[in-house]
């Protein structure tokens, strides 16, 4: 038994519909595509860049262990200083088996004493006294730990 007050009207659908439809699909799946793409690429990018960050990070830190004792260290040279000038005036071989403990503390947390040459060198050396010379005299030493100066020697130019 069918309904009489229902319409016998049929729905009519262009032909064309159904490709609309269809390329309507199409065209948002490939928006859909680009946008997973993007995503992705993004993703990529700040991955890449949280590795290279945490990568930096580990070498600032690795520097900052490195030199995080320098001015303990420097202090030291001041008085290891002392000890060397104590150790000429007195010629005492205890004091200077004291200063070789020193020398080597100093060298197992990478700290040089730095050699002077004959002539002048700005980025290791500091002059306090005269302006012209042929040679050079260590008034007070210098030092390199782990490669960078901590402390540039003290030289007086001699004629």
């Amino acid at each position: 038994m069918e309904d009489k007050n229902q319409n016998n009207t049929k729905s009519v659908i262009p032909d064309d519909a159904g490709e609309t439809l269809q390329n309507d699909q199409n065209a948002e799946l490939d928006t859909c595509k680009k946008l997973a793409e993007e995503y992705l690429n993004n993703w990529k990018r700040e991955r890449a860049d949280f590795v290279n960050y945490k990568k930096d990070e580990g070498k600032r830190m690795e520097e900052f262990v490195k030199f995080a004792n320098e001015s303990l260290i420097l202090e030291l040279l001041d008085n290891l200083d002392d000890l060397y000038l104590a150790a000429k005036q007195t010629k005492d071989t205890g004091l200077e088996q004291i200063i070789k403990k020193f020398e080597d503390l100093l060298k197992k947390y990478g700290v040089e004493k730095i050699k002077i040459e004959e002539k002048f060198d700005p980025m290791t050396q500091e002059v306090v006294e005269g302006t012209e010379g042929d040679r050079i005299e260590e008034v007070r030493a210098g030092y390199i730990m782990h490669g960078r100066v901590i402390r540039p020697v003290r030289v007086r130019i001699i004629k």
